[in-house]
């Protein structure tokens, strides 16, 4: 069996972090924008019942 010397690898890791940080940016992103549509929906709910409810003590 004769000796064969092992090549190294290419070295992928800055791809890889670069792609994990865009990722990473892209998932918070995400969450963020769900996260505040969902605020802004329970917020223009909330303010609704309180100016219907307002204006119903104003009519008495």
């Amino acid at each position: 069996m004769a000796y064969e010397p092992r090549q190294s690898v290419e070295d992928y890791t800055d791809a890889f972090l670069a792609t994990l940080g865009v990722f990473l940016f892209m998932v918070f992103w995400m969450i963020a924008a769900a996260l505040g549509y969902t605020w802004v929906v329970l917020t223009a709910y909330g303010l609704d019942h309180v100016f219907r409810w307002v204006g119903r003590a104003l009519q008495r």
